[in-house]
């Protein structure tokens, strides 16, 4: 019998067949095509290879969140600048949170500034019994017997015009409270009264900070109202 001859180098296969798979120098078996692919023994690549398990959720981004919605404006829109860095490139979760709560900071601040321009407006623009000052034209708007009184110009169309003004002492009060315009007729100076009364376009009306209750320091305004139209000039020189 003869003995076949070894392989030359140990490379041919004599018998013809395939070539033995090649060993994996780590151990693993190799890979068939079925089932599961082999694992990378060194894991994951992240973050290219995806977000880890057990990823925390970022407490900054809830905070901006829960504090837009309580509207503490400023903090949230500021909490979500903060979270946008934090959750930036899948780091950490809850970039929705940060998002939510930038978005909800902004409105709100917008709402601040805008209440804020609002009542600068009120305060410059207002009337009361306790800035109104002889002269000034207003626009009047009545609404369940409360008056409300506009800064206006004497140059463009308004309702009315003050025609005097009177802080109100312990003995005056409870007579500016019972006359009211009757007491008008009283503080108006002599020739502005005539000026009023020569008109018939012309209402002489009485205000007080609170007309059931006049006390010792309130005000009474008296002004005219236009009956017949709006005004677009002063009454009183």
């Amino acid at each position: 019998m003869t003995t076949p001859p070894n392989p030359p180098n140990g490379d041919d296969n004599l018998y013809g067949g395939p070539p033995p798979p090649a060993q994996d120098p780590y151990g693993s078996a190799p890979y068939s095509g079925g089932g599961q692919p082999p694992q990378n023994p060194y894991g994951s690549s992240y973050p290219g290879g995806g977000q880890p398990e057990g990823q925390k959720t970022d407490g900054v981004s809830i905070a901006a969140f829960v504090t837009g919605l309580l509207c503490c404006a400023p903090v949230g829109l500021i909490l979500g600048f903060v979270g946008l860095r934090r959750t930036k490139d899948g780091q950490r979760k809850g970039r929705w949170a940060a998002v939510t709560g930038l978005i909800l900071g902004s409105l709100g601040v917008l709402a601040w500034i805008g209440a804020a321009i609002f009542i600068v407006f009120i305060v410059n623009n207002v009337v009361t019994p306790d800035n109104a000052e002889v002269g000034q034209c207003i626009g009047i708007d009545e609404e369940d017997g409360e008056v409300t009184m506009m800064k206006k110009e004497c140059g463009e169309k308004h309702d009315g015009e003050i025609v005097a003004v009177e802080e109100l002492d312990s003995d005056t009060a409870s007579t500016a409270e019972d006359l009211q315009v009757a007491y008008c007729n009283e503080i108006i100076e002599e020739g502005d009264l005539t000026t009023i009364l020569d008109r018939d376009d012309l209402e002489l009306q009485a205000v007080f900070e609170d007309p059931n209750n006049v006390e010792d320091g309130d005000h009474i305004v008296c002004y005219v109202e236009a009956t017949k139209g709006d005004l677009d000039e002063k009454v009183l020189d």
